[in-house]
């Protein structure tokens, strides 16, 4: 990460006088330390840094014994500012510390508490930037010290988090201390519950960072086993934590090229099968009532009447496609795709792992099924047996590796029996680099948490469960994803 990448520039920094202070009644000359912290704020405010810090060097030599905290603070902090915007980074530093060692020694002595918090913010501050300048020098441990002291007075500070997991993850090779600081500044700027200093004013392009750079970390060792926060005793892959990471930083900013490069990296043949009947369940559980609304009329979706098309004209058209006894709509949903084969199923079973989609479809299509089960495809397809047409439009998406599933299908079909199914592709930019990259790829995760499939892998997974192509189309733009036309 670049220095400075993380937070406002600190030539943006201004701290104005934060009280109004009582007349001083013994005072040697007309012009106060205030005065001249205006003075040098409105300088500094213009970009005459120069002017500014002569302004800040006289308030600094007039302060009194008995100065506002609050006063010196902003005169040390922004006096660093302005040297550091005109390069001169060692005497920044000292003023930095000098803010941080003044607090450090007055502090305890402050009853006016607004007066304490406005002191703790300040300092925070000036921690937070003494980290800044000592990264850029090259100081990490003495970066550390500060980006972590910035944290203590103000545990909102998600810039110093972010700072300061990029100097433990790219100087100090510390790879789980960074992860923890980056987790803590995506937390605070995510949570409903907590206010962030100077949140950024388009979050996304952080977000896309702080994940992506947490995927680095969960990806630096492929051996390396993990658990989730909420489940600490659980060991899981962290490949595939991290791949989660690349994915939310691709979705959090699709031009994040990094993040997508590590994505197409870690997901070609990824450790992740499959989406897991939980994260699927939940999701469609949530999604359930608004599902049809948003897929169809917000995304564009029409995978579920091109496949029947593309079904029919593998037929020679719907004049000769015939009527099967026991069909099975694998992943049913709301019924979008059972209402275009409805005219073809003696008996027609929905399945989903969500009750209540099933409720949805149930409501608004009423009797369109003969038989809903909520589970697990596999599962159906074995118990139902035989099957004469399984269908799928949109579900097996939630498949990495197709094999178990081809099985199933395999046991369940009845001699004869016909699959119609739908897959999605990567883009053709990804497609390209994973031609020279890794040309037998079989299964990618794609930033919407979906798996695109190579159509020669899902050839002969075919070939291998006893399963002959008799017709396959091309079904680019069967929905929208971002804006872009998915690709199936």
């Amino acid at each position: 990460m670049m220095s400075g990448m993380w937070g406002s520039p600190r030539r943006a920094l201004i701290f104005l006088t934060f009280m109004v202070l009582p007349p001083r009644f013994a005072i040697a000359y007309q012009i106060s330390p205030e005065d001249y912290l205006s003075q040098g704020d409105q300088s500094l405010s213009t970009g005459a840094y120069d002017e500014a810090i002569e302004y800040y060097k006289t308030g600094i030599q007039q302060l009194l014994d008995d100065e506002s905290l609050l006063t010196i603070l902003s005169l040390e902090t922004n006096m660093a500012t302005a040297l550091s915007s005109v390069g001169k980074s060692e005497e920044a530093i000292s003023h930095y510390q000098r803010a941080i060692k003044v607090y450090s020694e007055e502090i305890d002595d402050i009853v006016d508490k607004e007066m304490a918090q406005y002191a703790k913010d300040i300092t925070s501050q000036s921690a937070f930037f003494l980290g800044m300048e000592l990264q850029d020098i090259n100081e990490a441990e003495k970066a550390v010290e500060a980006y972590g002291y910035a944290v203590v007075l103000d545990p909102t500070h998600w810039s110093a988090l972010a700072n300061l997991g990029s100097v433990l993850h790219d100087t100090l090779r510390n790879h789980d201390e960074a992860l923890a600081a980056y987790n803590k500044a995506y937390e605070i700027l995510t949570s409903e519950d907590i206010e962030p200093s100077d949140p950024p004013a388009e979050p996304r392009f952080i977000l896309s960072q702080l994940q992506y750079r947490i995927g680095l970390c969960l990806n630096h060792d492929p051996n390396r086993k993990c658990a989730m926060a909420d489940d600490p005793d659980k060991e899981v892959s962290c490949q595939e934590m991290a791949t989660h990471a690349f994915s939310l930083a691709v979705k959090f900013d699709p031009e994040n090229e990094s993040a997508k490069h590590m994505l197409a990296t870690v997901t070609a043949d990824a450790t992740m099968k499959r989406a897991s009947n939980q994260y699927v369940k939940n999701l469609f559980d949530d999604y359930a009532q608004n599902f049809e609304h948003s897929l169809v009329e917000e995304l564009g979706y029409n995978g579920y009447e091109r496949l029947r098309r593309g079904f029919d004209r593998a037929f020679g058209g719907a004049e000769n496609t015939p009527k099967f006894n026991l069909v099975i709509d694998a992943g049913c949903g709301t019924g979008l795709v059972g209402e275009q084969f409805r005219n073809v199923s003696s008996h027609l079973v929905g399945v989903d792992l969500s009750q209540a989609i099933i409720d949805e479809a149930n409501k608004l299509r009423p009797n369109l099924y003969d038989e809903t089960i909520a589970g697990d495809v596999a599962d159906v397809f074995r118990t139902k047996k035989p099957v004469d047409l399984i269908v799928a439009a949109d579900s097996y998406i939630y498949f990495g590796d197709l094999v178990p599933l081809f099985e199933s299908m395999q046991e369940g079909l009845a001699d004869g029996g016909i699959v119609a199914f739908t897959l999605e592709n990567v883009d053709a930019e990804s497609e390209s680099s994973l031609a020279e990259s890794k040309p037998d790829w079989r299964w990618q995760l794609t930033p919407s948490g979906r798996f695109a499939h190579r159509k020669a892998y899902v050839e002969q997974v075919g070939k291998d469960n006893g399963l002959q192509l008799v017709h396959y189309e091309p079904l680019d733009g069967f929905r929208h994803e971002m804006g872009k036309a998915v690709r199936g």
